[in-house]
């Protein structure tokens, strides 16, 4: 059997669904809720993925259009910005498909 080449079809490697991805939370300081700057990175890599900061009436926070990442491939950091607490660290966060 010889080679079909069809030159209208070209497969260059597989991509994933691209930015269809999100990451939330809220951030709360005493149970209260806070801002505070949240950056996301693979924890693989520790590559950068995203940042925000959440709302200071409510602590939501909220990234969105993100790439697709493994299962439990994401860490999380919510810095102190007035420097009184240490940073909140989340592990091996799984982001959410968006429809």
């Amino acid at each position: 059997m010889g080679i079909i080449y069809c030159p209208a079809i070209v497969i260059v490697g597989h991509e994933t669904i691209a930015r269809r991805h999100r990451l939330a939370g809220t951030v709360t300081v005493d149970g209260q809720p806070a801002r505070r700057t949240v950056v996301a990175f693979d924890r693989r890599t520790f590559a950068y993925v995203g940042s925000t900061t959440s709302d200071p009436e409510t602590g939501a926070w909220e990234m969105t259009g993100l790439p697709e990442y493994p299962e439990r491939a994401l860490l999380v950091v919510a810095f102190d910005d007035t420097g009184n607490y240490n940073a909140e660290v989340a592990d091996y966060i799984s982001q959410v498909a968006t429809v």
